[in-house]
């Protein structure tokens, strides 16, 4: 019944937000973290913004932080935990905390949390952290197309070597990408090699596979330079690149020829083979030395002209821009090629710097560059920010030696990160957002949608592993079918009007909402602030379902809002009926009851049989009290369908 009026209301929410602030941990801002600060301070003055947002309220903070870092919102117990404390270094706390803690037990009012009065509650965030990222670095890697089995193996493999299940132990970003390119076996026994098996293309024409190859290297060319090295050299493939003069058609195909000896095993070429491909134990990647073993590439330039190049890595950025050519020739040793690509990818200048500015991006939306990409770096998208990201890349080489959590660290600490989502109105203009004088807002993937609705609605604590994947499994193939994503970009995946018709109508989100009463959140809420006897109170029910969603408080406002609807009832606006407009009755509907004992009515009979009419003018949905489950309810599924809560803010 109130569904409408509820949703009605939630679309005007507002992003207010408070905080309050334990024992504080003995956690410092590192020096990386003063450098950005700097660096962006001195840019914001060069671009003329003399005052960037408001810092971000704690919650909203904490909730950017758990989205960005372990790929969900917190939890209401969390929530609370974060909000009583006030030690002032809780934010880089809070930081370390999700990166490092591999248990967690958040404490209320100073005591721990306790399920249902008996098994303190517990986070290992180390463990979230390796699922989260590995779920990033899948889409990354694969993009969003490719079988299951597939996507599920690799995401398997980037957990362990991300540090699930350790200490916190992750592989250093240089190993992982080694590990990456140079990966050979069965898919089965070693899920890195799902990567360049995604990758590889079709079968050649079996004439021209002394020459080409087995397969077709030209994806897994593209894919590599723009993943690792920021480089988009898909367009060299048949010309020079239109606007970087650096990069011409013969690197294209240098780079391509470290793939000219790597074999797929069981091509998918018949229907039966396709088939075998679904079953991870039947498919292998290999290199074999008598393909190309002349080391000459040939390709066609548009004018029908054949030229020739040899194995031969792009030159280092610097180099490119100086209008240099490239040294870096593969050398006749015991190296198969692909272990000297890996090689030559760790050594170019822009490694570490592009790992950077992805990182960068997927905290900020965006990368340091003019231009959103986060992996279009050359003469035509210059950096904004060139010395931060070029010292950022340094430190990240030579002080963290390639730990990932170092990196983010540095920039989740920085005042940048930790600025309001809404801009000061004299530098709202899209020219200024390179600069990050506020930070954007984002929309949530489907991979933290989904975690984050199993948090809010605490599915995670009612269900087992295998119902849980499935449930996931369920979730995922309506949202990325839905929700559509061209190259499998995850930090340009954005929501639509059809996300939100999916949370609003979905059978899925109507179901965690209303569960069986020993598991439905909204009611066990209202337990737990109703004394025996008494009343519910309101005031301190709709607290919580605010923090368990929005992870903030209501505004006065709100909460004067909602519980005028709870307590006299709402006008539901509408069309008014057809003729005269003036006969729009807003009285309450008197509720028609049916005797005690009668059965439902037989459905009618006939042709044409009568419909039931509902009026389309305004009306009136009449108040009911704080005692009403399903006016929590339906407040719990609109907040659940606002804004606010799909977006990382």
């Amino acid at each position: 019944m109130y569904r409408l009026a509820i949703g009605l209301f939630a679309l005007g929410l507002g992003m207010a937000f408070a905080a309050r602030g334990s024992a504080a941990e003995n956690v410092v801002v590192a020096q990386q973290t003063e450098a950005i600060n700097k660096h962006i301070a001195a840019d914001w003055t060069k671009a003329g913004i003399k005052k960037p947002a408001d810092k971000a309220s704690d919650l909203e903070f904490m909730r950017r932080a758990f989205i960005d870092l372990i790929g969900r919102i917190p939890t209401y117990e969390e929530a609370v935990d974060f909000d009583q404390d006030h030690a002032a270094n809780k934010r880089p706390r809070l930081i370390n905390r999700l990166l490092y803690t591999k248990e967690y037990k958040p404490k209320m009012n100073g005591n721990p949390v306790k399920l249902d009065g008996k098994k303190e509650l517990s986070f290992s965030y180390t463990d979230e952290f390796a699922e989260h990222w590995a779920n990033i670095w899948t889409v990354w890697l694969l993009t969003r197309t490719g079988h299951p089995l597939y996507r599920d193996q690799m995401r398997v493999w980037l957990e362990q070597e991300l540090g699930a299940n350790l200490e916190a132990n992750v592989t250093p970003y240089d190993q992982l990408v080694s590990k990456l390119l140079t990966a050979s076996g069965k898919t089965n026994e070693n899920g890195a090699v799902n990567f360049i098996i995604h990758h590889l293309g079709e079968p050649t024409p079996a004439e021209k596979q002394s020459e080409t190859g087995r397969f077709d290297a030209v994806p897994i060319t593209s894919r590599v330079t723009r993943l690792f090295l920021g480089i988009q050299t898909n367009c060299t493939q048949c010309h020079d690149h239109p606007f970087n003069k650096e990069w011409i058609q013969a690197d294209f195909w240098g780079v391509n020829a470290f793939f000219r000896q790597t074999v797929r095993d069981k091509t998918p070429t018949t229907n039966a083979d396709r088939q075998m491909m679904a079953n991870p134990v039947q498919v292998a990647l290999t290199d074999e030395s008598k393909y190309n073993a002349q080391s000459i590439i040939f390709y066609e330039r548009r004018d029908g002209k054949l030229m020739a190049t040899k194995p031969n890595f792009l030159k280092d950025l610097s180099k490119a821009e100086a209008g240099e050519e490239s040294s870096k020739v593969i050398a006749t040793a015991a190296k198969s090629r692909r272990d000297a690509l890996s090689d030559y990818v760790l050594k170019h200048d822009n490694f570490s710097k592009a790992f950077v500015n992805r990182v960068w991006g997927h905290l900020f939306g965006r990368g340091l560059n003019k231009d959103a990409s986060i992996d279009d770096f050359g003469s035509h998208n210059e950096v904004v920010h060139p010395e931060m990201l070029t010292e950022l890349g340094a430190d990240f080489n030579n002080y963290a030696k390639y730990d990932i959590k170092k990196l983010l660290f540095w920039i989740c600490c920085s005042d940048a990160y930790g600025l309001s989502h809404v801009a000061n109105k004299d530098y709202i203009d899209p020219k200024f957002e390179p600069y990050f004088a506020r930070m954007p807002l984002k929309a949530l993937s489907p991979e933290v949608l989904f975690e984050t609705i199993m948090t809010a609605t605490k599915s995670e604590l009612y269900s087992d592993a295998d119902a849980r994947k499935k449930q996931r499994e369920l979730w995922m193939s309506k949202l990325v079918r839905n929700f559509g994503d061209d190259e499998g970009n995850e930090m340009t995946f954005n929501g639509t009007v059809v996300q939100a018709l999916l949370m609003m109508n979905g059978k899925e989100l109507n179901d965690e909402v209303g569960r069986k009463t020993a598991t439905n959140p909204v009611l066990r809420v209202i337990a737990k602030h109703t004394k025996s006897g008494s009343a519910v109170n309101a005031s301190v029910v709709i607290d919580e379902l605010f923090l368990s969603t929005l992870t903030r408080h209501p505004t006065t406002a709100e909460l004067t809002k909602i519980k005028g609807i709870m307590e006299k009832g709402a006008v539901i606006a509408g069309e008014a009926p057809k003729g005269d407009a003036k006969t729009a009755s807003t009285a309450p509907a008197k509720p028609v009851e049916a005797p005690k004992g009668t059965k439902p009515a037989d459905k009618p009979k006939g042709k044409n049989p009568p419909q039931t009419v509902i009026p389309s003018g305004p009306r009136m949905v009449p108040g009911t009290g704080p005692n009403d489950a399903s006016f929590y309810q339906d407040l719990f599924w609109a907040l659940l369908n606002t804004n606010e809560f799909m977006l990382n803010h």
